[in-house]
């Protein structure tokens, strides 16, 4: 037989049936597979193929089931727990969850995937120890690689891969490269999270620059109630448009542009009075 390999399929016999499941022969290893493992039932004598991998005791487990990722072929998983200190944990598709480790996920934890994200990962065993490591960036497209390119005003979902010093490094399932600046964001993202990405630079049929913003017609009456709900809280505000861009991002998660947008629209309406150094809620009465 060829060698056992840990987080791969591999060729047993079955060598007998007990309370639990069957235990599979293999020259290096006798292994179990439970019942809950298995999606067929066996005969003592025949040769099967079947999975192996690590459990949570850190014994060696088959099963017939088809794992969605293993060690040469990744795959996207969704995020079923978060762990402080640990990590996150992956559905693969087996009984068993699989760890993302702390070391392979962003340093601040406010950018960690929350339970429902998607990662794309592959297996990793070492130490007796099986993990989903994600795959980097550069390697994506190495295996996945998109059939059909995108175009500009094409509107796709695409899943956060890293969050960058000037934005969101984004993949759709198809392998398309979207890189978001932080201009055209309007809040702050995690790593993993699904978003609604529009296409504004196509840069080869790989690569692409996108936004998450609406078209301003539509962006001019949600801008202009932010700010407006902003200072039905606090009455007043330090800012103008002569206010630094990035306080004003800071606040708003608006470029200055889009603020001066916004508040031309709240004074046109007479809902603000600007000042020089603050603009101020005009009172309905």
């Amino acid at each position: 037989m060829a060698r056992l390999q840990t987080g791969d399929k591999n060729i047993f016999q079955v060598g007998k049936k007990t309370d639990e499941g069957y235990i599979l022969i293999h020259d290096e290893a006798n292994v179990p597979l439970p019942h809950s493992e298995c999606d067929r039932t066996l005969e003592v004598g025949e040769k099967i193929e079947a999975f192996l991998y690590i459990d949570h005791t850190k014994g060696l487990v088959a099963t017939t089931k088809e794992p969605y990722i293993d060690m040469h072929t990744p795959g996207f998983v969704n995020v079923v727990e978060k762990k402080e200190g640990l990590g996150v944990f992956v559905d693969i598709g087996l009984n068993k969850d699989m760890l993302v480790s702390k070391d392979d996920l962003p340093y601040l934890k406010k950018h960690w995937p929350e339970k429902g994200d998607t990662l794309l990962c592959y297996l990793k065993t070492a130490k007796r120890q099986m993990v989903a490591r994600p795959v980097s960036r550069f390697k994506v497209q190495d295996f996945i690689k998109p059939k059909a390119p995108l175009e500009k005003g094409d509107t796709v979902e695409a899943f956060v891969f890293r969050v960058a010093d000037e934005g969101l490094v984004t993949f759709t399932r198809e392998g398309h490269e979207i890189f978001i600046y932080y201009k055209h964001t309007r809040k702050e993202h995690r790593y993993g999270e699904k978003l609604d990405v529009t296409i504004v630079v196509k840069r080869d049929d790989g690569h692409y620059n996108g936004t998450l913003i609406e078209q301003k017609e539509t962006m001019l009456e949600k801008d202009a109630q932010r700010v407006y709900d902003y200072l039905k809280t606090h009455k007043a505000m330090p800012f103008t448009d002569k206010s630094d861009p990035g306080d004003i991002y800071e606040t708003f998660h608006m470029s200055k542009a889009a603020f001066k947008r916004a508040l031309g629209r709240l004074y046109k309406e007479e809902l603000v009075e600007l000042k020089k150094d603050k603009t101020i809620l005009k009172d309905k009465d």
